[in-house]
């Protein structure tokens, strides 16, 4: 029995399928299915059922499940208890926004740079599919706002996004010192998908109002946004991120805080679990300033870690 074979398993009961479970390990289906069928034959009975296309856990599956997750955060565990004389090792998965990744990109670099031998996945997701994603284990840690974190999730306050307004500097408003909510519903908007944060918030308000409003474009990529603004097509409205100097040169950056208010995101991970040092690591070194609240012993090593990453 190896461990890549409880993890394959554990996978696919956590996934609902052989194919879903490749995607999430970045491996091949053929070799989720013959992992799991190799342990199956090890053990001498069925772990796994067809359910239709889903697959579901046997009775036996479920109590080997448990055994096979404290089996696998056990080992991560162990594994940094060697690993503390030697350099960092590890595989940290973080999920979080377009706007949260731009802005935390340079702590990132030196993070990786004084770790090179830390394994970083970058998920890139809306607020609200990230606290289900962090419960499930698919992500150590990540970003969403308080209203998106599920109660099963530490939750700590890290960053403010203010919104702000890209017009292009042809367009009427451009001219106006200040726009009022009432200018922007009569002009072609090119949004944020609304299922996204910022995208609710932008409709909420609009219904505070009263008022209706014309979305041109809705989608979750800012660049797209800002490409159609650059063209004259309308105006956008999007979290606080960095935008290029050759964006600017055709569109006016207004801020936009006192129409729709600012985005506050936080640092999120499991209340229950391990988090691996790897992970503790990386959050002190994006998020310093996080007022953390763990056990005692989880503290003291997200505080050293903290630290650790300031020497670097």
């Amino acid at each position: 029995m190896e461990f890549y074979q409880l993890e394959y398993f554990c996978g696919v009961a956590e996934q609902g399928g052989y194919n879903q479970a490749a995607r999430h390990l970045y491996r091949v289906p053929s070799a989720i299915k013959r992992a799991v069928a190799l342990l199956e034959d090890e053990i001498g009975v069925p772990l796994l059922r067809r359910e239709g296309r889903a697959v579901r856990l046997t009775e036996e599956g479920e109590e080997f499940v448990s055994w096979a997750r404290t089996a696998i955060e056990s080992r991560s565990e162990v594994l940094d208890r060697i690993r503390k004389k030697g350099p960092l090792r590890g595989r940290v998965v973080v999920a979080a926004g377009q706007a949260i990744l731009s802005k935390f990109l340079p702590r990132l670099k030196v993070f990786m740079n004084n770790h090179p031998q830390v394994e970083i996945l970058i998920l890139r997701r809306r607020g609200r599919e990230i606290g289900p994603l962090i419960e499930q284990g698919e992500a150590d840690f990540g970003y969403l706002p308080l209203e998106s974190c599920p109660a099963t999730l530490e939750w700590h306050r890290s960053v403010e996004l203010k919104m702000l307004l890209a017009v292009p500097k042809k367009h009427p408003l451009a001219r106006k010192r200040s726009i009022t909510i009432q200018d922007l519903s009569h002009v072609p908007l090119i949004l944020p998908d609304r299922q996204a944060s910022s995208g609710q918030r932008i409709h909420h308000t609009f219904l505070q109002h009263g008022l209706e409003y014309r979305p041109l474009v809705e989608t979750g990529d800012s660049r797209l946004l800002l490409s159609f603004v650059r063209e004259g097509l309308g105006i956008t409205i999007l979290q606080e991120q960095k935008i290029g100097s050759d964006t600017k040169r055709f569109v006016r950056i207004v801020d936009a805080t006192n129409l729709f208010g600012s985005q506050v995101e936080g640092i999120a991970w499991r209340k229950r679990g391990y988090l691996s040092e790897a992970s503790r690591k990386l959050i002190a070194a994006l998020a310093p300033e996080a007022a953390v609240r763990m056990s005692p012993s989880s503290d003291s090593l997200l505080r050293s870690a903290g630290k650790s990453s300031a020497r670097s």
